[in-house]
């Protein structure tokens, strides 16, 4: 068996640890630059709906990155519209009140009926297909569109943590921007911005529950000139293709984390909401919650800026693996980190 069966799925998982080492050296050997800096290399478990994989995580020039095994015809897309979904996940009820978004869709797709759901569903993912899919290097994390990442910024006592050389030209400006309000009357009303852009120089991003800021080096761009900067530094953008594997491994699920559509303070919208925010099966951090697309490295954008509704399916569905987002991005568009985030891969496959 050589390197490249060794990577795909179906003998990886089959794999002893030792075999397991013994190939990925060789991926970091031959596919990472000699000149990027590897550090926290484990070999972990991560398992999700049933789905289970022995994998690699890593920080590649301090960021967290995961190996995704290949899988030869991997099925993805999805044609089954709401099969497998609870009716009361997209049935019309009086049990929560429409908002005007939803009665828009409502009347637009004349949805009532499991035809109709059926219908929306479909078009709203992408087709069935069959894809070759290499084994990947993954960023663990998606990042803000136009960033690299620098470190995290306690609020409170004013550290900074991470490439301190990078964050010092700013540090002041930042500092500045979070200055407290002078008065009782101000700080009565005063909160944390999300989120703070200074162009071509720094965005801050707070960490949800926390007084502290993720901190990160900014550059404007476009599509092109951000696949020209990664792919400079040995990087590239996920296709469609790899991003779906990536989310939900070619199950024949809706969601990367079953057909549950709870979406309510129930012991299981509380268990979805809890597999929203962990790994997947992969290792992989997909940040749906963030209401922002994630690129691909055509036009295709997937996710979407989400809005609470009546309707636990149109809720939830802009998170589905196969989902595609209403709009494409549009040529030479500026990508801006409230918007958009992008992953960077390795794919590890000869040119």
């Amino acid at each position: 068996m050589n390197l490249f069966e060794m990577l795909r799925w179906n003998n990886w998982k089959n794999l002893t640890d030792e075999a397991k080492i013994q190939a990925f050296q060789q991926v970091l050997m031959y596919f990472v630059s000699p000149l990027k800096e590897i550090t926290n290399l484990e070999l972990l478990t991560y398992q999700l709906d049933g789905v289970k994989c022995r994998t690699f995580e890593l920080e590649i020039d301090g960021e967290a990155f995961v190996f995704v095994p290949g899988q030869k015809e991997a099925i993805l897309g999805w044609d089954l519209g709401v099969k497998g979904l609870a009716t009361n996940a997209w049935s019309i009820t009086n049990t929560h009140p429409l908002t005007k978004n939803d009665k828009q869709i409502v009347a637009e797709y004349h949805l009532g009926d499991l035809d109709s759901w059926d219908l929306y569903v479909n078009l709203h993912t992408s087709p069935l297909r069959k894809k070759d899919i290499p084994p990947m290097l993954i960023q663990k994390h998606a990042l803000p569109a136009g960033t690299r990442y620098l470190g995290m910024l306690d609020t409170i006592t004013g550290e900074f943590t991470g490439n301190v050389a990078k964050f010092s030209p700013f540090e002041a400006e930042v500092k500045a921007q979070l200055t407290p309000p002078q008065t009782f009357e101000e700080s009565l009303n005063y909160s944390l911005p999300y989120h703070i852009l200074s162009p071509n120089a720094f965005y801050l991003e707070i960490a949800d529950g926390t007084d502290s800021y993720y901190v990160f080096e900014h550059f404007e761009c476009n599509q092109t000139s951000l696949i020209r900067t990664i792919q400079n530094e040995g990087f590239d953008l996920l296709s469609e293709d790899q991003w779906e594997f990536m989310v939900g491994a070619g199950t024949r699920k809706l969601f990367r984390w079953g057909n549950a559509a709870d979406v309510d303070e129930s012991y299981w919208g509380r268990q979805v909401k809890s597999l929203k925010q962990g790994p997947n099966m992969f290792g992989v951090v997909i940040n749906g919650g963030a209401n922002r697309y994630e690129l691909t490295c055509d036009a295709v954008l997937k996710m979407e800026h989400s809005q609470k509704s009546g309707i636990p399916l149109l809720e939830l569905l802009p998170e589905a693996t196969y989902y595609r987002a209403n709009r494409r991005l549009k040529a030479d568009e500026k990508l801006t980190p409230q918007d958009f985030l992008y992953r960077k891969v390795i794919s590890i496959e000869l040119d």
